[in-house]
């Protein structure tokens, strides 16, 4: 992965051609073989912290390139990286729905960080991450329908441009697309630095092959142009040219313009060129300065490097004083009762990315970089984690994490190149994790957490104390973020996220959805048996509706002569995952109307599936005026009449016309998850 991203902030170019270019050749290739991915993936993420904004718009266009043509094309895409090093653009693009990403480098030591921690959906990898001298020999016969760049050809000299543009072509399908995203427009070709060992400015108006058009995006990114090619049909191998303004749009003809007037948009780039070599010249350090600052900024990550495994090595001695400090222990949360935290025992202390986890996952590329740290075994806030985009860590909460476990979660985010946490709940060993990842990566990680509860919850000391505990934890400043999931709350404290943190949806294969199917006259109701969740109400309204003929329940129900039911009610016991699925495909509606309840799982299952789910009010801001919402919403949820009348409407609404009922789930399932996205990403900002 090579990247100039920076050199808007560095010295000035340098503007003296190189002596010998064969020479300068191989000094690069050497530099980038002997570079190491992680180390350079620091280097970058250091300047991104710096407020270096290039790398995000980058990766914001390169997304809605590839969302472009697959809405041109009307299936998944293939994709190719050349140049792909540890992996920046592999981390999202390989999320994205539809997108079969693959790498190339030449550099093993650069893709080392990408191979020893691919982004899932990337297996197998000998498919997928290619190396070699030659991107031909090592990608072999395959070709695809988007190759892209992002400032790797500005490494090589002008001698060799032809050549790579001729290989990049010939991996490209017929209709696919090139994309460059390389140095900003030039008239010709000049040297730009010594950094990274050598570095030149290409003219690719002019370098356009014949048979190629070239829609060229200026403006579109602060530091870099666009440069998207595509074969045409000319018969006499014609060269054209457009204005490409939104990569939206990167196959648009409606600007034709010629080689000319590119040459003068190229000027002022040039001009600019000028005045910086004026400005080295005059300085008088030449290739020294630019050579200097490079190794500065080097040495510089590698020391935070050596400190940060310096601190991974002490993880032992620092737990051991945390766990003695009398201060703290004194304000860490009590010992959670047993219906909290439950009698269940995981195999492993830490799972990483386990298929429970992502299976069912959102996915979006801006929360790539994002980690989900949750416990096993509480099941409701691991499925809304496990359903949010971003990789997953599962710990316990029923024994004490040991220093092997927090170097493997430490390690695990050093590998993921991890830019935000966000603890989903709270526990003594999460405590113990929050401090753990703060001392090893100070504050280039930033540590959020989501309180799941309710103030319904504070009758319960652990609930009160554990709330009181988070406020003071972001007081302190090791958490730099704290959200909740019911709304309103940064009303009881200024430190509290303005907005309520929406959980998403599972991601259901189409086939699995049922949003048109006939009715079933089967309805669920997955809630524990107990007061505050209604659920002899829920019961009794459903299996008392004319028509229904079955009612599910997964807990003990006790039927009664005096109150004469319609339709059988089946316990089905606790059910995993993948059989709570199932079940949910099998009805017509799910009952979740409790009297304390905050974004209840089973309605997002449901809701994904195309099963409507009852509940009572959820005061979800915007979301609450949605026709869907008012559909499946029971106000008074004490009221058995009210949820009689709720559960007429759904079932009612689904017989007469699903296609509306369809439609609803579906604009409210897409609403529900921008909305919930964009609250995720103004949190936990990546």
């Amino acid at each position: 992965m090579r990247d100039d991203t920076q050199l808007q902030s560095m010295s000035s170019p340098e503007p003296s051609a190189p002596p010998e270019p064969q020479a300068e050749e191989a000094a690069s290739s050497q530099y980038w073989k002997a570079t190491s991915g992680y180390t350079y993936r620091e280097m970058i993420r250091t300047r991104q912290d710096a407020g270096n904004l290039g790398y995000g718009q980058q990766e914001a266009l390169l997304t809605k390139l590839m969302q472009a043509e697959q809405r041109v094309l009307g299936r998944p895409l293939e994709v190719l990286e050349f140049g792909c090093g540890f992996g920046r653009h592999a981390g999202y693009l390989a999320s994205l729905e539809g997108i079969r990403y693959h790498g190339y480098d030449f550099s093993e030591a650069m893709m080392e960080p990408l191979r020893h921690a691919p982004p899932a959906g990337l297996e197998p990898l000998e498919e997928r991450l290619f190396c070699g001298p030659d991107a031909l020999a090592a990608v072999g016969d395959r070709t695809f329908d988007v190759v892209f760049t992002v400032s790797v050809l500005i490494h090589n000299p002008p001698e060799r441009l032809p050549g790579l543009l001729d290989a990049l072509g010939k991996l490209v399908r017929p209709g696919g697309l090139l994309c460059l995203v390389e140095n900003q427009l030039v008239p010709f070709g000049v040297w730009e630095n010594a950094w990274h060992q050598g570095c030149w400015l290409h003219p690719y108006a002019e370098l356009t092959p014949a048979g190629w058009d070239l829609h060229h995006g200026g403006g579109l990114l602060a530091t870099h142009d666009v440069y998207v090619f595509k074969r045409n049909a000319s018969a006499e191998r014609r060269r054209r040219f457009f204005q490409l303004h939104s990569i939206d749009r990167p196959r648009d003809e409606s600007q034709e313009v010629s080689l000319e007037s590119l040459h003068v948009q190229s000027l002022p780039r040039l001009r600019a060129w000028t005045e910086h070599a004026g400005e080295v010249l005059r300085a008088g350090d030449g290739l020294t300065g630019m050579r200097v600052s490079e190794l500065t900024e080097r040495l510089a990550v590698e020391l935070k490097r050596s400190e940060r495994r310096q601190r991974l090595l002490s993880l032992s001695d620092e737990l051991v004083r945390l766990r003695a400090g009398t201060v703290e222990r004194a304000r860490s949360p009590v010992a959670a009762p047993a219906p909290r935290y439950g009698q269940d025992t995981v195999a492993e202390a830490v799972v990483v990315d386990a298929p429970l986890d992502t299976t069912w996952a959102q996915s979006d590329p801006r929360l790539s970089r994002v980690v989900h740290i949750f416990h096993q075994e509480w099941y409701g806030i691991r499925a809304a984690s496990g359903y949010a985009p971003g990789h997953k860590i599962g710990i316990t909460a029923n024994r004490q994490l040991t220093a092997a476990d927090h170097q493997r979660i430490a390690e695990t985010c050093e590998k993921l190149g991890a830019r935000s946490i966000i603890f989903q709940g709270f526990s003594p060993s999460a405590m113990e994790v929050m401090h753990m990842l703060r001392r090893v990566f100070g504050s280039t990680l930033k540590l959020c957490c989501v309180w799941h509860g309710s103030t319904a919850q504070f009758h319960f000391d652990f609930e009160l104390e554990t709330f009181s505990r988070l406020l003071a934890l972001r007081q302190q400043g090791l958490l730099d973020a704290l959200a909740c999931v019911k709304p309103e709350m940064h009303l009881m404290s200024p430190l509290l996220f303005q907005k309520v943190l929406l959980n998403l949806p599972p991601r259901i294969a189409h086939a699995d959805q049922r949003h048109r199917a006939p009715l079933t006259r089967a309805a669920f109701v997955p809630t524990p048996n107990n007061w505050w969740k209604n659920f002899y109400s829920n019961v009794f309204v459903a299996a008392s509706l004319p028509g229904m003929e079955r009612v599910f329940v997964t807990s003990p129900f006790t039927a009664r002569p005096e109150l004469p039911l319609r339709a059988s009610v089946i316990n089905v016991g606790p059910l995993n995952r993948s059989e709570l699925f199932n079940l949910i495909r099998e009805t017509d509606v799910v009952l979740n109307v409790t009297l304390a309840e905050c974004q209840p799982m089973t309605a997002l299952e449901g809701l994904a599936h195309g099963v409507a789910c009852l509940t009572g009010p959820l005061t979800l801001g915007a979301l609450d005026e949605h026709p869907f919402q008012r559909l499946v919403q029971v106000m008074g949820t004490g009221s058995l009449g009210q949820i009689r009348l709720a559960l007429e409407r759904v079932v009612g609404l689904r017989e007469r016309s699903p296609e509306e009922y369809a439609q609803m789930l579906e604009d409210y399932t897409q609403t529900l998850c921008a909305h919930a996205i964009n609250h995720y990403l103004e949190f936990a900002q990546p």
